[in-house]
């Protein structure tokens, strides 16, 4: 099925290493939501679409402009898929051409030199890619520069020499060298070359509103972005044989609580006693995938029915006005989504349940995609090996560093209004196109500097 475009202003952060001061350089950002149904310096992500977010690097000298999906449910970073590829609707072969190319041979401080093998092929749940290595400068900036501190040198990443159903390139920033590759990924270098001070970085998607941006932040947390105590919870390890190392966590139960009774159902996740199962969480996957028991009480509760052949689950509507929540419980933490924003339009009469049914025969239990990460502020730990959660708010922006204890310490400046509004704000949206980008603002303070759209 196929997701109309829509730009969604996003911010990603970059908190430097308290060498003396703290930085921060915020940099615009946008995003492109297109399923791969798996897998401190701030900077601009762009909405495209509803199933991915994209981020702005300048990579190689002079930079190069490329726009790439984050991912934290896959491990590279490649660029320039296909755009000409046959599998792609219209729509998407024009948002594939505006994100910029990258041409090793127009980079000064481009090379091959590698330790690894020199081409290889990723699968994605939907689309695959065949890459060449290469190693050059990447910035995480739209100033063209990739020069700075919110910079890394001569970095490996791929570059596309065939792709199929992708029409974006991908910032896997999942695990890397001594984990899931032989080589250090680009969250590794942030580490590695001081950019950042651990294998950290928080991510809030923020509504689907596109007034009502959201931020990520590599090395760092913005406490201005979400409600409560950040709630930690350990990594889980591979789940089955032949797995790798994933962002899994521990969901203790899914329930739907009635805001006009006051009621609350549990869904069966199939095991014996409801036992606690791992789900992985996932930015680059627009849907949430549940297993088969639990969705298909959730889509009786939102009069749809399960379509496993197609993965998806048609629903009214209406049930955008629904006055209910599916609450999400962790080991440590509870993540509230208003059941409107768990109700996804496809165009202005059609809508599909922010879930569909996850495949047994991958060995993943239950994922958690954009569904449910846009009502959450979530940290991806890789030093503290944890996740720590908390309710998504926008009540302004005050990046900070994560100690090297992790971010379990840190609070929420906004109060239960502010979730509140963005959870409206987000209901009140339905897919379209914006066009254009906001002015930037440049702010200094207390060392941190920002670029904002």
């Amino acid at each position: 099925m196929c997701f109309t475009a829509f730009l969604l202003p996003l911010l990603v952060a970059i908190l430097l290493p308290a060498t003396g001061s703290n930085a921060s350089v915020l940099l615009p950002t946008g995003g492109n939501i297109t399923s791969l149904a798996r897998r401190g310096v701030e900077s601009t992500l762009f909405n495209v679409s509803t199933t991915s977010y994209l981020i702005q690097l300048a990579i190689g000298t002079p930079g190069q402009s490329v726009k790439v999906a984050i991912d934290t449910g896959s491990d590279e970073l490649w660029v320039d898929p296909n755009c000409r590829d046959r599998t792609l609707e219209l729509d998407q072969m024009q948002e594939c051409s505006s994100d910029g190319t990258y041409t090793p041979k127009t980079s000064s401080s481009s090379n091959q030199n590698v330790t690894t093998a020199e081409t290889n092929t990723i699968h994605y749940g939907k689309g695959a890619v065949k890459i060449v290595y290469f190693r050059d400068n990447i910035a995480l900036s739209d100033t063209g520069s990739a020069a700075g501190g919110s910079s890394v040198t001569n970095a490996q990443f791929g570059v596309a020499s065939a792709s199929t159903e992708l029409n974006e390139g991908i910032l896997g920033l999942g695990f890397g060298r001594g984990a899931n590759l032989n080589y250090s990924n680009f969250i590794d270098e942030l580490a590695d070359q001081q950019v950042t001070n651990s294998r950290a970085f928080s991510v809030a998607l923020g509504s689907a509103d596109a007034s009502n941006g959201g931020v990520i932040i590599f090395g760092g947390v913005d406490t201005k972005k979400f409600t409560g105590k950040l709630q930690s919870n350990p990594l889980l390890p591979p789940q089955f044989t032949g797995d790798i190392h994933r962002y899994y966590v521990q969901m203790n139960s899914t329930q739907l609580r009635d805001g006009t009774t006051g009621s609350t159902k549990t869904y069966s996740n199939g095991n014996p006693n409801n036992k606690p199962i791992a789900v992985v969480l996932d930015s680059g996957s627009s849907l949430s995938y549940l297993p088969l028991t639990m969705l298909t009480a959730m889509a009786a509760d939102f009069d749809g029915v399960v379509d496993v052949k197609d993965g998806i689950v048609v629903v009214p509507c209406s049930n955008r006005s629904l006055n209910s929540t599916l609450v999400f419980n962790f080991g440590s933490g509870t993540i509230s989504v208003p059941a409107r924003d768990f109700v996804v339009p496809v165009d202005s009469e059609n809508c599909i349940l922010g879930a569909g049914p996850s495949d047994p025969s991958s060995g993943l239990t239950a994922l958690l995609g954009d569904t449910f990460m846009r009502s959450a502020y979530v940290v991806f730990d890789q030093t503290t090996k944890t996740i720590s959660l908390a309710q998504y708010a926008n009540c302004g922006q005050n990046p900070q560093t994560i100690p090297a204890t992790g971010a379990g310490n840190f609070v929420g400046e906004c109060d239960a209004s502010a979730a509140a509004s963005a959870h409206n704000n987000a209901a009140a949206a339905v897919p379209g196109h914006r066009a254009g980008l906001c002015a930037v603002l440049v702010a200094f303070a207390a060392g941190i500097v920002a670029v904002v759209l």
